[in-house]
């Protein structure tokens, strides 16, 4: 296939990805408008959306035969190890940020979860499982290739949480950055052990700790304020460890000929 028309296929997808997040947005504000804000209801309008977003993803990967490198082909997974660092990591370093677990219900923590693994497949498989394949493809689908498209896909991932725009200059600025590193360790992974369904799991499991402190409390309520710059840059400092276990798997555990 020519350059063009695989980068066609890299832009179209990144707006899709885009407006399926604006979208998301204008739903949330508008529901908080008109006095919406019970965690139940925004939740679910979130499962669907992302479910959406999983399923477009997991259908664009199998038309355009990016099963292989996206990590959805049925080959056995590859040094499984690599993902125990993740999942130890920041699992550890989200529960040591935690606030007090509000009063919830099994339904609220059945939701919570739920979404959390929502999100695993909807982050993963459009990132991971499409844009990351595209990107090889464009540049050539060698090693050099690979390297390239796990930090493009990377910095394109951190690019995507501006759309929010809900945490302040440094807030924002801070966040690009420690999702870039978040997603280089997660793109280096996947070309490693080749499935994609162990980074869903870590996905959602990293995920869903992070949330249990704004389980069933209302979105208005959760709102956060604007980040002052001592704690952006702490906040990027403090996810370091992931863009440098990255660059370790792309040096070590990338295969030369894939």
């Amino acid at each position: 296939m020519k350059k063009k028309s695989i980068l066609q296929q890299i832009i179209l997808f990144i707006l899709f990805i885009a407006i399926v997040l604006i979208v998301n947005n204008i739903l949330k504000t508008y529901l908080i408008n008109r006095g919406i804000d019970d965690y139940n209801i925004h939740l679910t309008f979130k499962i669907i959306s992302n479910c959406i977003l999983g399923a477009v993803s997991f259908l664009v990967a199998k038309k355009l035969d990016l099963f292989f490198i996206g990590g959805l082909s049925k080959i056995k997974p590859q040094k499984i190890w690599l993902s125990i660092f993740p999942l130890l990591f920041l699992v550890l370093l989200n529960g040591l940020f935690l606030d007090a677990i509000p009063n919830s219900t099994t339904l609220n923590f059945l939701l919570l979860a739920i979404y959390c693994l929502s999100i695993g497949f909807s982050e993963e498989l459009s990132i991971r499982s499409v844009l990351l394949p595209l990107i090889v493809n464009y540049f050539g689908n060698d090693r050099k290739a690979q390297v390239k498209a796990v930090l493009i896909s990377a910095f394109i991932f951190g690019l995507l949480h501006l759309i929010k725009f809900d945490k302040g200059l440094y807030g924002e600025i801070s966040q690009v950055i420690f999702a870039t590193f978040i997603g280089v360790m997660f793109g280096a992974i996947l070309l490693v052990i080749k499935r994609i369904y162990p980074l869903i799991i870590i996905h959602a499991i990293i995920d869903f700790v992070a949330k249990l402190d704004t389980i069933n409390i209302p979105v208005k309520e959760t709102i956060s304020n604007p980040m002052d710059i001592e704690s952006a840059i702490f906040s990027i400092i403090l996810t370091l460890p992931c863009f440098i276990y990255g660059i370790y798997v792309i040096k070590k555990q990338l295969p030369l000929n894939n």
